[in-house]
């Protein structure tokens, strides 16, 4: 068997009814069942609704409610499954009722049949314990909502077999998804990668570096996401989020590099789950809504003459757009990976006229600063000046990597870490991060795109600084780098 024409569902909430509900929109007969009549019937209501909007804004044909609706069953019992060709599990997130929901579905299904859990979580393995056939069990791990969503993760955990995961993978394409094949394992793909965003803007925040907004503003604005770490989390909630990183750390042996942060944990301890709650990292009360925007020049801002205490090409384009002269007001330099105290150590410069320009984002006209301890105000008249020359500067406390370095030398390391596992492909990883978390570009494309020697010095240099394996670079990472070769370069 290789084409899947009925597809069953187990499960009728907003998942299960998603599945089914793209089932009949690809052409496919499917069944739908859950032990609640309600459910059962609610599913079915619902379903019928979407069709029937999609048919009045023209994006299916006229007469497809009827049409699709025919090719729906909703089954009262398990045993309705017998002619599925797939079935897909989309019931509560817990181990022991997926676990004998499966073994009992081995009993009524074909010997070759498809049994897929939608779990976002759990192992599929530890799913599949109790089956005779383990090779016919994956995962199938859409995202909500389900409809509008395009990927699919199709997770194979020890036991499954290349057939059945070659099987679900063309299941996804017919059902217009775009899949991506995964190793089983805490987290899966996009629920793994998206630690590093998170968990090193807490990290940053915890640091007293900056605060959540200045974050956001920077990942929005400089680096193009859609929503910054601290924005993100309060949509997914605290406790969601909270809970996940911390499965996750437990279940890659405490890796460092998976740590999320105090801040974190108090936060759920706290119950300021963000919008559900009505606060979060921010504030969703009505009249709290809305971010600050980046501060703009005063009205007089100084006129400054910078020397420069270390060459970078960037600061010829720089001096070109600001038009300064040369002088001794304050001493420039934009280090990689460093903070300023350690650059001001290294190159024996004055802590207090020092000011660190980050210029990973200058294309974008974007420049983030920083000085030493004791030079915060000089850091702040320079951001003032540069504000005047037409740039976006944000004034960050001193940092290893400034913030945006940082941040996306994490989401690239941690991608190249997914690389070296085998989690995914780099470029399945760049895919589904870019399809189910909206990245501007995916973890790998990062690396390539900051300069994958760069990532590696930034990382080598966070890790000297902090002293932490937090930061321990990718063996993915570190030997492209020494090699000069691409991130996507396999083998």
């Amino acid at each position: 068997m290789s084409e899947v024409n009925i597809l069953g569902v187990v499960g009728a909430g907003p998942m299960g009814a998603g599945i089914a509900q793209i089932g009949l929109t690809s052409g496919l007969d499917v069944i739908l069942f859950d032990l609640s009549p309600d459910a059962r019937a609610k599913a079915g209501k619902d379903i019928k609704g979407r069709i029937t909007r999609l048919v009045e804004k023209g994006m299916l044909p006229d007469g497809s409610t009827e049409t699709m609706m025919a090719r729906l069953t909703l089954a009262s019992d398990l045993a309705a499954f017998a002619p599925a060709q797939a079935v897909v599990e989309a019931i509560i997130e817990r181990l022991e009722p997926k676990q004998k929901l499966f073994a009992d579905l081995e009993a009524i299904v074909a010997p070759d049949a498809i049994l897929a859990t939608n779990t976002s979580s759990l192992s599929v393995a530890a799913i599949a314990a109790h089956c005779t056939h383990k090779e016919r069990v994956c995962g199938l791990h859409f995202f909500n909502p389900v409809p509008l969503m395009k990927l699919v993760e199709v997770i194979t955990a020890p036991g499954t077999s290349a057939a059945i995961a070659e099987r679900a993978t063309a299941l996804s394409k017919a059902i217009d998804k775009v899949p991506v094949t995964v190793k089983d394992g805490p987290g899966f793909l996009v629920n793994l990668q998206g630690r590093a965003y998170a968990q090193e803007g807490l990290a940053i925040v915890q640091e007293g570096v900056a605060e959540p907004v200045v974050i956001d503003r920077i990942m929005r604005d400089a680096a193009g996401f859609r929503m910054g770490p601290f924005e993100l989390m309060d949509l997914t909630g605290i406790d969601v989020n909270y809970a996940a990183s911390t499965y996750i750390y437990e279940g890659y042996q405490h890796d460092p590099r998976l740590k999320t942060t105090t801040l974190h944990a108090l936060m759920a301890a706290a119950g300021r789950f963000g919008r559900k709650t009505g606060q979060g990292f921010f504030s969703y009360a009505a009249e709290a809504i809305g971010f600050p925007a980046s501060p703009e020049a005063t009205a007089s801002p100084p006129e400054i003459k910078p020397a420069l205490g270390e060459a970078a090409p960037e600061f010829e384009a720089l001096a070109e757009r600001a038009g300064w002269e040369q002088g001794n007001d304050v001493t420039l330099i934009a280090p990689i990976g460093e903070d300023c105290a350690t650059a001001c150590a290294r190159l024996g410069l004055d802590p207090n006229t020092t000011v660190a320009i980050d210029f990973t984002a200058f294309a974008a006209d974007h420049l983030t600063v920083m000085a030493a301890v004791g030079g915060r105000s000089t850091a702040e008249s320079v951001a003032d000046w540069l504000r005047s020359k037409g740039l976006w500067v944000e004034v960050i406390g001193d940092s290893p990597g400034f913030v945006l370095q940082r941040m996306l030398a994490m989401v690239a390391n941690l991608g190249c870490e997914l690389a070296q596992i085998g989690v995914g492909t780099p470029r399945d990883i760049d895919i589904a991060m870019k399809l189910a978390q909206n990245y501007p570009k995916g973890p790998i494309e990062w690396g390539e795109w900051l300069g994958i020697a760069k990532t590696h010095l930034i990382m080598q240099q966070l890790q000297a600084i902090t002293g932490s394996d937090r930061y321990r670079p990718s063996l993915w990472l570190r030997r492209r780098a020494q090699l000069g070769l691409s991130l996507y370069e396999v083998g």
